[in-house]
């Protein structure tokens, strides 16, 4: 889709690129637009975007962040080249931030965790893809209260098949044991790392783990081969506490599938605050 428009500022940065609001210039609305600088970045950084781009072209989700388009743009006094991703913009940021302003109530925290396993489940069972990187930063909350949309798809990769491209592997603390030991990631790692968001967004703490950082590599040392396991918050509930266990076992056979966890009372028994209606905000369809 040919798509002329004006980069504004930026409202938030990774590992490997940037993300800038967007103004269409024919229709004054705005996208968000996620970017690679090809003449100063790493290799890797065109490599998971173009990874993430193949993916989001394929998706079609209410719960997962949607793609608009795609382009390459010279940006004006400099030399800089640009890859860009064109994406659906969600005013409420992100679920990292919103945890970090302070613990999100129970209710929330359950509406939201649906939205995310909806999510999971598709991207799982319908379209054959593993996320390979869910934590609080890759989920983007809406105006509304309980929309929330995962995003960040650079690590994504089918479930069955030969990889084409060695791709990030994912945040240390939000790892599964398995995939810290070396193994590809699983929808079962996923799970893992839903079970850490929810601790993550429970605890007001900024990561599962608490507010320690030892060195990935001690940090990815201790999820994969100890027998430690993040500590459940305390102010989460019994079913909540039972969720957990059910997303947080280290032998990824036990924990449960998407399937299973939206039938968990946790998610079941907790009335929708929203529906996962597409925000307003929503430039173009797929």
């Amino acid at each position: 889709m040919d798509r002329r428009w004006i980069r504004r500022q930026c409202i938030g940065k990774g590992s490997f690129g940037a993300v800038n609001l967007a103004v269409e210039t024919s229709t004054g609305r705005f996208f968000a637009v996620k970017s690679v600088n090809l003449n100063s970045s790493p290799p890797q950084a065109a490599v998971a975007l173009e990874n993430e781009i193949r993916v989001l072209r394929s998706l079609d989700s209410p719960n997962i962040i949607s793609y608009l388009g795609d382009d390459f743009t010279e940006e004006p006094f400099s030399d800089e080249a640009c890859r860009n991703l064109h994406l659906e913009y969600l005013a409420g940021g992100t679920l990292a931030n919103a945890a970090a302003s302070g613990k999100i109530c129970e209710r929330k925290v359950r509406a939201y965790t649906r939205s995310i396993v909806r999510g999971l489940q598709y991207l799982h069972s319908t379209a054959g893809f593993v996320h390979g990187d869910v934590k609080g930063r890759n989920i983007l909350l809406g105006s509304s209260i309980g929309v929330a949309k995962l995003s960040d798809f650079g690590s994504a990769r089918k479930i069955s098949g030969a990889v084409e491209e060695e791709l990030f592997r994912g945040t240390p603390l939000w790892m599964a044991p398995e995939v810290a030991r070396g193994e590809a990631p699983t929808p079962a790692s996923d799970v893992w790392s839903l079970g850490c968001t929810v601790i993550e967004m429970s605890g007001g703490a900024l990561s599962p783990w608490g507010n320690t950082w030892a060195g990935a590599a001690a940090e990815m040392h201790r999820i994969g081969f100890t027998d430690v396991s993040p500590e459940f918050p305390s102010s989460l509930s019994e079913i909540g506490h039972d969720f957990l266990s059910n997303c947080l076992s280290r032998d990824p056979s036990k924990r449960c599938s998407c399937d299973e966890l939206l039938q968990h009372p946790f998610l079941s028994d907790s009335p929708a605050i929203t529906g996962p209606s597409r925000e307003a905000s929503l430039i173009g369809t797929k």
